[in-house]
């Protein structure tokens, strides 16, 4: 959300909070449009939690506040043990985000000199007020479906570039790992760009939640595979190039770099996978230590790589399935 929008929002719930508060002949009115300001989050299921916390934290602090008052008296003292009690039940009761508002309407007990019913439902109706009119502008939050898909498409872009980079480094070293490196923290940034933008649009869709549900099982998905490539990654350096193998394997980085896409199965890799196993079966044995060593790090590259692999196939899987029950 931009910073236009979002500044727009909050004035208009501050606003109407103080205008609706003052045509109820509510006492200290602008304490609603200062309550609706402070629960105007960035999701409306934060703003929703936040605002049942302090309902409940409402009523904890009016209770408190009527025994300690009536006891003690109206004064900076019996604020102080007030909250002394009030703070850590809030905590225990896991409703503290009500500290601050509701503190603040307990001091309009302390400047009136008076525990009524009068001033404990005006307090109780200013902070109604103030989470409702949060919850209602809480709905108007713009959708991020478009600059999801943007960043699909992104993160598929760059991991193609990877895979381009490690078929360019085992085939005759063209790329450096340095490069391969820099192009992994790349791909983890946008993965985790699109998991934290993906976060948001699901805690703010009460209905229709499988779709944004599709965009983080997406970034978990690709981000096992970042992993899964940052493992291989480290054994570059202890691999023999320009080899039969070497090249074998390259062609299959490639091969998945051209075919990357949100919608591939992945069968069709994952039998070039299982020829591959073939071929590395009917290869000739190492002839030395070092070619043995070099062998082993493909053969392991090659079943990483079908992990990889059956990341992307199982998770198309599962989602397909779930479309066609929708």
């Amino acid at each position: 959300m931009s910073l236009t929008q979002r500044t727009f929002r909050i004035t208009l719930a501050a606003l109407f909070s103080i205008v609706l508060a003052n045509y109820m002949g509510l006492e200290n009115a602008m304490s609603a449009g200062i309550i609706a300001i402070l629960s105007i989050l960035d999701t409306r299921l934060e703003t929703l939690k936040t605002a049942l916390a302090r309902l409940l934290s409402t009523i904890l602090a009016f209770i408190i506040a009527s025994v300690v008052f009536s006891v003690v008296g109206f004064s900076i003292y019996s604020f102080g043990i007030y909250l002394a009690i009030y703070i850590p039940l809030a905590y225990l009761g896991k409703v503290d985000a009500g500290l601050a508002p509701c503190s603040v309407l307990v001091t309009h007990f302390i400047l009136a000199e008076s525990i009524s019913w009068h001033w404990q439902l005006n307090g109780f109706l200013l902070m109604l007020i103030g989470l409702s009119f949060a919850l209602l502008f809480s709905l108007w939050i713009p959708s991020y479906n478009k600059k999801l898909d943007e960043q699909v498409k992104e993160i598929e872009s760059q991991m193609s570039l990877v895979l381009f980079s490690l078929e360019s480094y085992l085939m005759d070293g063209s790329k450096s790992i340095e490069q391969i490196t820099e192009e992994l923290n790349d791909l983890n940034h946008k993965i985790m760009s699109l998991d934290h933008l993906a976060l948001i649009e699901y805690e703010n869709k009460t209905f229709s939640r499988s779709v944004q549900n599709y965009y983080i099982k997406y970034a978990q998905m690709r981000k096992q595979q970042c992993q899964n490539l940052e493992r291989m990654s480290e054994f570059l350096p202890y691999i023999l190039l320009d080899t039969k193998e070497s090249h074998l394997l390259a062609s299959i980085f490639g091969e998945t770099a051209e075919q990357l896409d949100e919608t591939n199965t992945g069968v069709g890799l994952l039998q070039s996978i299982e020829e591959l196993y073939q071929i590395f079966r009917e290869s000739e044995l190492p002839k030395s230590r070092k070619e043995f060593e070099s062998r082993a790090i493909l053969y392991y590259f090659l079943t990483d790589f079908e992990k990889f692999l059956f990341l992307k196939h199982d998770f198309y899987v599962e989602y397909s399935k779930i479309n066609e029950r929708q």
